[in-house]
C-alpha cells in the first residue's frame, strides 16, 4: 500500500513538472516577479560581517542615480508583462468558450465511477460532448456473450462521431477518446477513428490509488521496447502475432487455437499494466509494431492473427497505425481463459478489400468462419 502511494504521488510530481503551461498565466506571474524585483530598487542598508581577526562592511544604496532608472524601466516592463499576460488569459478563454470536445467513452470491462468528461473538462475545458458505447448489458463474468450486438454498437458509435464532425469546423472541435474495452473493440475503434485524421487526445484509466483517468501525454519515457521473443524464418501465408506488453500471452492457448500456424511473440522485458502514460513510449511501441506487420507482409504473410495483452490506450493506438490499405488482413481476438478455444471470436478488420468490420468465430480449433 505505501509503495502504491509513494509511487502515485511520484506520478503527480512527474504530472505537475511537465503539464502544459499556460503563456498567460506564466506572463503575469513573471511581471508580478519584475515588479517585486524593481520596487526592490530603492533599499538602502548596510551589511556589516565581524569575526576575532576580520571585520567586512558593504553599503548597499539604490536610492538613486542610474538605480534609479533602471528600477523604473524594470517596473515598466512587469507591468506590460501583467496587461499582456491578461489579454492573452481572456484570449484563450474566449478559445475555450468557443472549443467543441467530442469525447468517445468506451465501457466494456468494469464499472468506473468517475466519467471521463469531467476529466476532460478539467484538463482540456471547452464544450464537451460525450458518445458513450457501452457494451456492459453483454458481459458476464468477463465474457462478452453477444459479440454481435458490441461490434455494431462500437460501429455506431464511430458513425454518431462522423455524423457530429460533419459539416464543422475541425480546428475548433478536440476529438477525445477513453475507455476500458475488451482488445478486439479497441484496437478496431483505433482503426476506424484514425482514418478522421486530425490529433485525438487519448485518455486511460490508472488504477494505481484512489483511480482516475489520466492523459497520454508527453512525458518520462522509460525507453522499454518491445523484444522479439520468437520469430518467422522463412516465407508464410498465415501468421500469429502476439504482443506482450502489460501481461504475458497465453502462449499455450496461442498453440491449441491456432495448430501448426508460426508464430511471432515480442514482449516487453518489464511488464506492466502502468508504465504507459509517456506518448513518446506509446509511439514507439507502435513503430515496432508497423515495423513487424511490414515486415510479415515482406514474407508473404496474407493473414494476420493479432493477439494483444496490453493496456487500453497502447490497444487504441496500435490501431490507429494500422494501414488497411497497405497491410496484410487482420484479425484481433478476444481472450477468455476458461473457452475452448482459448481464443474463441475475433474482429477482422477493414481492409482494402472489404469495406466493413466484420466477426469470426472459432466453431472448431483451427478453422474461423465468417458470421453474416
Amino acid at each position: 500500500m505505501l509503495k502504491e502511494e509513494l509511487l502515485n504521488w511520484g506520478r503527480k510530481l512527474v504530472d505537475w513538472f511537465v503539464r502544459p503551461k499556460n503563456p498567460g498565466v506564466t506572463l503575469i506571474r513573471s511581471g508580478a516577479v519584475v515588479i517585486g524585483l524593481s520596487l526592490a530598487g530603492g533599499i538602502v542598508g548596510q551589511i556589516v560581517y565581524k569575526s576575532d581577526s576580520t571585520q567586512l562592511q558593504a553599503s548597499v544604496d539604490t536610492s538613486g542615480g542610474p538605480a534609479t532608472w533602471i528600477s523604473l524601466t524594470a517596473f515598466g516592463v512587469g507591468v506590460l508583462m501583467i496587461l499582456v499576460g491578461i489579454c492573452l488569459n481572456l484570449h484563450d478563454r474566449q478559445q475555450l468558450a468557443r472549443q467543441r470536445v467530442l469525447v468517445l467513452e468506451q465501457k466494456g470491462l468494469f464499472k468506473i465511477d468517475s466519467p471521463l468528461d469531467s476529466t476532460v473538462k478539467n484538463t482540456i475545458g471547452g464544450n464537451v460532448d460525450t458518445i458513450l458505447v457501452d457494451i456492459r448489458e453483454g458481459v458476464t463474468e468477463g465474457r462478452i456473450s453477444n459479440p454481435e450486438i458490441a461490434l455494431k454498437k462500437v460501429v455506431d458509435g464511430r458513425g454518431d462521431l462522423v455524423r457530429r464532425l460533419d459539416g464543422q469546423n475541425k480546428n475548433d472541435i478536440e476529438i477525445v477518446y477513453g475507455g476500458l474495452m475488451a482488445v478486439p473493440f479497441a484496437f478496431l475503434t483505433g482503426c476506424l477513428l484514425d482514418d478522421e485524421g486530425g490529433r485525438i487526445k487519448v485518455f486511460d484509466w490508472d488504477r494505481l490509488g484512489v483511480g482516475q483517468w489520466r492523459l497520454i501525454q508527453s512525458g518520462v519515457d522509460d525507453n522499454q521496447r518491445l523484444q522479439t521473443v520468437s520469430a518467422i524464418p522463412g516465407t508464410v501465408e498465415e501468421v500469429v502475432l502476439a504482443l506482450s506488453i502489460s501481461y504475458p500471452v497465453d502462449e499455450v492457448g496461442i498453440a491449441s487455437t491456432f495448430p501448426g500456424l508460426p508464430v511471432l511473440h515480442m514482449k516487453m522485458d518489464d511488464l506492466s499494466s502502468n508504465a504507459h502514460w509517456s506518448i513518446e513510449k506509446q509511439s514507439a511501441l507502435a513503430e515496432q509494431f508497423l515495423q513487424a506487420l511490414k515486415g510479415l507482409s515482406a514474407k508473404g504473410a496474407k493473414t494476420i492473427h493479432l493477439i494483444i495483452a496490453a493496456p487500453n490506450s497502447v490497444v487504441f493506438n496500435l490501431g490507429r497505425i494500422y494501414d488497411r490499405r497497405l497491410l496484410p488482413s487482420a484479425i484481433v481476438y478476444q481472450y477468455e481463459r476458461s473457452s475452448n478455444p482459448t481464443f474463441p471470436w475475433g474482429v477482422a478488420l477493414p481492409t482494402h478489400a472489404q469495406d466493413e468490420p466484420s466477426l469470426f468465430r472459432h466453431e472448431v480449433k483451427r478453422a474461423a468462419e465468417q458470421l453474416s
